[in-house]
């Protein structure tokens, strides 16, 4: 008997199942107009459609749950928009791995003339469900996020799909081509690391050794304005403004920014740069040069807690750099952990067991992927390895780039090679722009707005 109503459950499940789905396509089959179709998509609500220079711009909420293995438990609505020309044009899907910090067009969905969809990660801003449970914030339940509205959005958008970020939204990309490889025909990771500690010495070497010896100097005298800063820190944390409760307390915030400066100074910066280090006798010049480059209202409570959710999944799955501070330990106040920067009395246990498992992907079994790196950019110590196994897989480097490296800044067959893989995944060619591929007749593109996002926050 028992077994009876079990399959009868079954079947029920499996006949409401098939009905809602051939009630989307019924609905989007009839619908007038694209808002229309997406107002038939079960787990999505449409906010708004204006339109723009760039095509029509839908906001939307998709139902996502906090937990996928239970999804009635808690759910959340997570901000998604969409950025639409034309259903039988492929599609970018798109994230920053943080919030949306601009609605605009990737360099990719301008140069290919393509859809845009893009994705506020998981507890982040508009995106958080109500009482989170943090353990649930994890690559795995961020690729089920963006399995289910792949899914979904195909349902309307039936062309090739590619994706795409920069920084963590190049790791997120990485991610979900890494649990469904068959959601997307190909993806482009810029500036993506992939660390295996919270302390990952790596990043260390890297910043002990970048440019070489043409740039020794440079690396060494950003070290003796790290000494010269701390030595006189007494003079300057007084005037300090800002609330830094959350992170504890104005002189810790100080010493963390210039102990984290070099790292910032080479992600964002220009090895030209190294040229106008101001004199260590001239003590305010090096107060206004650390500020300029990690500026110490940035470990307020306004600024630090919108990303406190990044630093929980650095703190608990996806690690990141260690610091250099062997020349700082006699002035040294305070400890410096990224559990310093998460969210307050929540457990956090790391493991780079996962990590361990994309990396061991990345070699064997990744397919049809592409890596971006900058030159000068301290996260590339972590880059993503290519294919052992003959997998298609690339990796491009931007000659002198920094944290903002992407395929519009190669050079030569680089560049050519990078637009022809694209090309190949989109089945479509480039657009003819008289301007050049980054320099397009619209205003800052998206990546260029986070970007600017990231490097004032630090990210």
């Amino acid at each position: 008997m028992l077994l009876k109503s079990l399959i009868l459950f079954t079947l029920t499940f499996t006949g409401l199942i098939s009905f809602a789905a051939s009630n989307e396509e019924a609905c989007i089959a009839n619908a007038k107009n694209i808002v229309n179709k997406i107002e038939c998509l079960e787990k999505v609500s449409v906010v708004s459609a204006t339109m723009s220079a760039e095509g029509l711009v839908i906001e939307t909420k998709f139902e996502q749950p906090m937990d996928h293995a239970n999804p009635g438990i808690n759910t959340f609505g997570q901000r998604v928009v969409i950025i639409h020309r034309d259903e039988n044009e492929p599609m970018l899907l798109q994230t920053s791995g943080y919030s949306i910090f601009g609605v605009r067009l990737a360099h990719i969905a301008r140069i290919f003339q393509t859809n845009q969809i893009q994705v506020e990660h998981r507890y982040f801003e508009e995106s958080i469900p109500k009482n989170p449970d943090w353990s649930f914030l994890n690559i795995k339940e961020s690729a089920d996020d963006f399995h289910n509205i792949t899914v979904a959005f195909k349902k309307i958008y039936p062309k090739p799909w590619i994706n795409t970020g920069a920084s963590k939204g190049g790791m997120t990309s990485v991610y979900h081509r890494y649990f469904y490889p068959n959601d997307l025909v190909g993806t482009v990771a810029d500036v993506a690391p992939l660390s295996f500690s919270t302390s990952d010495q790596r990043y260390n070497t890297f910043l002990e050794n970048v440019g070489s010896t043409k740039y020794e100097k440079c690396r060494s005298d950003l070290k003796e304005l790290q000494i010269t800063m701390l030595k006189n820190a007494k003079k300057f944390v007084p005037n300090i403004s800002g609330n830094y409760d959350f992170v504890g307390s104005a002189a810790l915030a100080f010493e963390h920014s210039i102990i984290e400066a070099p790292f910032y100074f080479w992600q964002y910066g220009k090895p030209s740069e190294c040229g106008n280090l101001p004199s260590k006798n001239n003590l305010y010049d090096v107060y206004n040069f650390f500020q300029e480059i990690a500026d110490v209202s940035g470990y307020t409570n306004e600024e630090i807690i919108p990303f406190m959710a990044y630093f929980y999944q650095s703190a608990t799955q996806l690690g990141g750099p260690g610091n250099i501070t062997a020349h700082l330990e006699e002035l040294r106040q305070f400890e410096f952990s990224v559990n310093q920067y998460t969210p307050k009395d929540v457990a956090l246990n790391y493991s780079n067991s996962d990590m361990r498992k994309v990396r061991d992907w990345a070699l064997n079994n990744a397919d049809e992927v592409m890596y971006i790196y900058g030159e000068f950019d301290p996260w590339t110590a972590g880059e993503f390895p290519v294919s052992t196994s003959g997998k298609n897989t690339y990796k491009f480097y931007v000659p002198a780039g920094n944290h903002g490296a992407n395929f519009t800044q190669l050079i030569g067959k680089d560049k050519s090679n990078a637009m022809s893989i694209i090309s190949k995944w989109l089945g479509k060619t480039a657009r003819k722009s008289s301007k050049g591929l980054s320099d397009e007749v619209f205003s800052k593109s998206l990546d260029q707005i986070e970007f600017s996002v990231r490097k004032k926050n630090r990210l």
